[in-house]
């Protein structure tokens, strides 16, 4: 069990986490999650004993986190770095064995996950050699290798095509059906909503939410509309500036060929389809529940008040 009890820290006049306090447990998924520099890596960091809070504890099993638990942990920093002139195979046994890892061990699932990964045929070749997305793979090999009871991931699925997100997100489910404690920070809410179990929602440092993705989305209320129409029958104007002017629209996002919309608190959906069916050349029109990216919206700007 991790238990982070009201933390605090600054960096000279710039308050990075503001009294957070929240609990994780083995065989779930965490996700910190939150726009850039709401103060997820630094939380992160304060519990891997890398930054000291200048207030508050972060206790793992009710003891504080020492160096003997760092065997424990797999962590994969937002700021990648492997030895680029090393051999691939090299960096990864090398870092298993810091951690412990006995090498017949970290070999074996070296091999394992090269081949999950598509990566086997690059194992002999330079660090350098690979491309961004493949050094990421690398890099998150490397974090979890001498297979940790708990994984730490910050910002896991940066540099990342859609389809190796989606791979790496299946990774981050087994880990979880293992019985290991997850914690991942993302600022991309949508992958939080597809793999975590619990979030915590950060904003400027500050909690604003704390919970499973069903409560949260019960709590907040509102909805989401999705909504496609018919190519040159929209009754002039550009769909989108059209669907922004709507009363209750937060925001708008292309997907595929529909537009799903963002509602606040008190949006009127008929009103909504009422405006649109004037218009004409609607295909399709679908309530969705409400986005952790419209939570986060909504939140933000009622002040970070849950």
């Amino acid at each position: 069990m991790l238990n982070v009890e009201n933390v605090t820290k600054r960096y000279g006049e710039v308050l990075a986490v503001d009294g957070l306090s929240f609990k994780a447990s083995p065989g779930s998924i965490h996700a910190l999650i939150g726009p850039n520099g709401a103060g997820k890596s630094t939380t992160i960091r304060m519990i891997l004993g890398i930054l000291s809070p200048d207030s508050g504890s972060v206790l793992l099993d009710g003891k504080p986190f020492s160096a003997g638990d760092r065997n424990r942990v797999g962590y994969l920093p937002e700021e990648r770095g492997l030895h680029k002139k090393q051999k691939l195979s090299e960096v990864l046994l090398y870092l298993a064995a810091l951690k412990g890892c006995p090498e017949a061990a970290a070999r074996a699932r070296m091999d394992r996950w090269l081949e999950r990964f598509g990566l086997s045929e690059w194992r002999d070749k330079r660090v350098d050699s690979l491309s961004k997305g493949m050094s990421q793979k690398a890099q998150f090999i490397a974090s979890v290798l001498h297979d940790p009871q708990i994984v730490f991931l910050d910002e896991p699925f940066s540099g990342l095509d859609p389809v190796s997100a989606d791979e790496l997100l299946g990774y981050i489910r087994e880990f979880r059906d293992e019985g290991k404690l997850v914690l991942f920070s993302t600022h991309v809410m949508e992958q939080a909503e597809k793999v975590c179990d619990r979030i915590v929602m950060l904003n400027r440092g500050k909690k604003i939410l704390d919970g499973d993705l069903a409560s949260i989305r019960r709590e907040a209320g509102g909805n989401g509309l999705s909504v496609s129409f018919e190519p040159d029958r929209f009754g002039g104007g550009a769909p989108a500036e059209f669907l922004a002017s709507l009363p209750g629209v937060v925001s708008i996002r292309a997907e595929g060929g529909e537009f799903a919309l963002d509602l606040g608190p008190g949006a009127n959906r008929d009103g909504i389809l009422a405006a649109l069916a004037a218009r004409g050349g609607v295909r399709s029109f679908a309530v969705r529940e409400a986005s952790l990216h419209s939570i986060f919206v909504n939140l933000a700007r009622r002040g970070g008040e849950s």
